[in-house]
């Protein structure tokens, strides 16, 4: 099998950019597991007059049905797939990646199909969904962007222990070779952080370090200053 599966199309990249840079107040959160995207977005929207965007919703829901086999090839064979999480977990590390990096950008195609609809001055905060910091920016101007990120034992405590990740943890283990398959899950989570915080670095977006006694308020905090977030709704124009 080839080392490379797929490669990102270039012109659903284009698209995606051509969509975002007409709104005005588009800003994106990314992080690997256990950096706290997911509740520090919630706390923001809560905070501020800005809508959440959830892109695991989308990429494992809504963005079901949607996928065409011509424009998402990647998104059409893992969820054709007779399993598509062994789908996954059976290829090499460099198949993996350009899997993921080839559907994140069917991704970004998608969601420039729905905020294409939405009024341009909406204040727009996206929580997740990409790994490859080096495409978004192709999309998104990297001042709009924020990584957040933890510590290794903070992500493996919490892929261990955490009842929210119970789920996917047993439907892991329940995959033939089950404790390898757990083994080869967090390596692969490892090399994706690792990837993340590397190409946000080269990349000039910002990252926010967080441990376990890190409080939301202050992630929340540097995250909404950096966006220029203001209690009035969104960022100053």
């Amino acid at each position: 099998m080839a080392e490379r599966l797929f490669e990102p199309d270039q012109q659903l990249i284009t698209k995606a950019r051509s969509v975002f840079a007409k709104l005005e107040q588009l800003y994106w959160v990314i992080g690997g597991a256990a950096s706290g995207k997911s509740t520090i977005c919630a706390a923001l929207a809560a905070r501020f007059d800005v809508e959440l965007i959830d892109m695991d919703a989308r990429t494992y829901g809504s963005f079901f049905g949607r996928y065409d086999p011509v424009r998402h090839p990647a998104s059409t064979a893992w969820l054709s797939a007779d399993n598509p999480l062994a789908f996954l977990l059976n290829m090499t590390w460099a198949q993996f990646d350009s899997y993921n990096r080839t559907a994140q950008t069917e991704c970004l195609d998608l969601l420039a199909d729905e905020l294409a609809e939405l009024p341009t001055n909406r204040p727009l905060l996206v929580d997740g969904g990409i790994t490859h910091p080096s495409l978004l920016v192709q999309s998104l101007s990297a001042e709009k962007i924020v990584c957040l990120s933890a510590s290794n034992a903070l992500r493996i405590h919490e892929w261990e222990t955490a009842e929210n990740r119970a789920e996917m943890r047993n439907w892991v283990t329940s995959l033939p070779n089950g404790d390898a398959m757990w083994q080869k899950f967090l390596q692969f989570d490892r090399l994706m952080t690792a990837t993340m915080l590397r190409e946000s670095h080269t990349t000039g977006i910002v990252v926010f370090e967080r441990n376990a006694a890190t409080s939301v308020d202050t992630v929340s905090h540097s995250v909404a200053t950096h966006f220029g977030l203001t209690q009035t709704g969104g960022a100053p124009k």
